[in-house]
């Protein structure tokens, strides 16, 4: 066995973090597969891996889980409810236009989400109103997903429905109502996934010296273009090329819990975005969050406007000072800290190979800033609720999985055209029951003969059948 592979799961992930921080592992990570060292036998190997698996692989205690299920008691109520009901406000045609290849890309889109975070996002994030185009809306909604996760712009999008349908449903989106979506998507990402108490609960799984840090911050670059953009102020040392930036904050489970607002890469630094994002609102004053050394001279300006927080809310790594070495153990902490905080990296790279739009080798081609936050703040979300899904085991359910069926669409309300035709055709066969009764009853009388029970009820089936006849010739 020449090699490990990494399973990216939460469980996995936290496996593998113990053993990439264990000095004396028999292991040693190498591009996020592992290796065995040399001096050291396979048998040793499984040995110390079964050990390690039967410790860590379990993510969470008793406490943490009964943190976990609060949340999802609290804020993950879309798992029991049904598809939201939408009136179409336009009616374009008779039928519905047919989208290209629809079910390789629900395929693809399900492979990468999984069906939970899709029904999330279709459900709550855009089944809120019809949208324009004669397609299906679920439809509209699983490709605008299939633009993240595949990394495509909306004229490649042609291929499967006009790209000036694509366009207008993009623009209907995100630029409907952009402040009003960012601030949902906000308040999910900081509500839905973290306590303050599973931030300490989960941090008592970190390696010494830092059991107290709650929080991982640092900033994550894209490439970004668009018209008449400046791109010498959005020029990104990491990348190369032109491109925004934004800081994200993750708990120890990886969980993205605060995203700032994109701005121009070679502007703003991580120091300079980390006093405008306002980090000293957002966390508690028991968190710590840990920054790399690019931030430290900026801690002190920030802490002149957070009268709660102190340096002890953060961590980052020991910086040598001119003339002056490093001891061993200075030395140690920093390797240690570095290692510990290598998993946000880790996430930003399950986050790129995930939402193929946010990688380095996807150029985006955006109208204004605020549309390309709002998106990349929505793949951060339905990563938490796939990384959620997974550490809680939580199970599919029959509807989470509609929008994967053939012609499955939100259910609708019949608009007037077909009320209309309804009320009459109620109306009337109201009128033939009477008649018909009225008709039965007058010929018992002329009869002079008293119903007995079996007669009552062959006039009950004659009248049942004369409806019956009536509405097959009226319908």
């Amino acid at each position: 066995m020449d090699e490990l592979r990494f399973n990216r799961s939460p469980r996995g992930h936290n496996v593998f973090q113990r053993i990439k921080d264990d000095k004396e592992a028999p292991i040693k990570s190498s591009r996020r597969n592992f290796v065995l060292k040399e001096g050291h036998t396979e048998d040793e190997m499984v040995e110390y891996i079964t050990h390690v698996f039967k410790k860590h692989l379990v993510c969470h205690t008793m406490d943490e889980a009964l943190e976990y299920d609060a949340l999802v008691q609290n804020y993950w109520e879309f798992l029991h409810t049904n598809w939201p009901i939408i009136n179409r406000v336009k009616h374009h045609r008779t039928e519905i236009a047919a989208v290209n290849d629809i079910d390789s890309i629900k395929t693809f889109v399900l492979n990468r989400l999984g069906p939970i975070p899709v029904f999330f996002f279709l459900t709550v994030i855009f089944g809120t109103r019809a949208y324009s185009c004669p397609y299906r809306n679920v439809e509209k909604g699983v490709m605008l997903l299939y633009v993240l996760v595949k990394g495509v712009s909306l004229s490649d999008m042609a291929q499967y429905i006009p790209k000036t349908s694509s366009h207008t449903v993009h623009k209907e989106i995100y630029m409907y109502n952009p402040a009003a979506l960012n601030r949902l998507l906000t308040t999910m990402l900081s509500e839905m996934f973290s306590t303050l108490k599973s931030r300490h609960l989960a941090a008592e799984r970190n390696p010494d010296p830092f059991k107290n840090v709650t929080l991982n911050l640092d900033g994550h670059d894209s490439r970004v273009i668009y018209v008449n953009a400046d791109k010498a102020s959005m020029y990104s040392y990491k990348l190369k090329k032109s491109g925004f930036r934004v800081q994200v904050c993750t708990d120890m489970n990886n969980m993205v819990l605060f995203v700032s607002a994109p701005a121009p890469c070679k502007d703003y630094n991580d120091g300079t975005m980390l006093l405008r994002m306002g980090i000293q609102n957002k966390i508690h004053e028991l968190d710590c969050v840990a920054l790399d050394g690019g931030y430290n001279l900026f801690i002190g300006k920030l802490l002149d406007s957070a009268d709660e927080l102190q340096y002890e809310n953060f961590c980052y790594p020991i910086r040598k000072m001119r003339g002056i070495a490093l001891t061993e153990e200075e030395i140690a902490y920093n390797e240690i800290f570095g290692s510990f905080r290598s998993r946000i990296q880790d996430y930003f790279g399950e986050m790129q190979s995930t939402f193929i739009k946010f990688s380095h080798t996807v150029v985006n081609k955006v109208a204004e800033k605020e549309s390309f936050g709002v998106q990349y703040k929505l793949a951060c979300l339905l990563m938490n609720i796939k990384r959620f899904v997974a550490l809680r085991n939580i199970p599919t359910e029959q509807h989470h999985t509609l929008w994967l069926q053939d012609g499955f669409d939100y259910p609708t309300l019949p608009n007037i055209k077909v009320k209309l035709p309804q009320s009459q055709d109620l109306l009337a066969t109201r009128k033939a029951f009477f008649d018909m009764s009225i008709s039965l009853q007058t010929r018992a009388a002329d009869d002079d003969m008293a119903l007995g029970d079996d007669d009552r009820a062959n006039e009950v089936k004659a009248v049942t059948e004369s409806i019956r006849l009536y509405r097959r010739v009226v319908g």
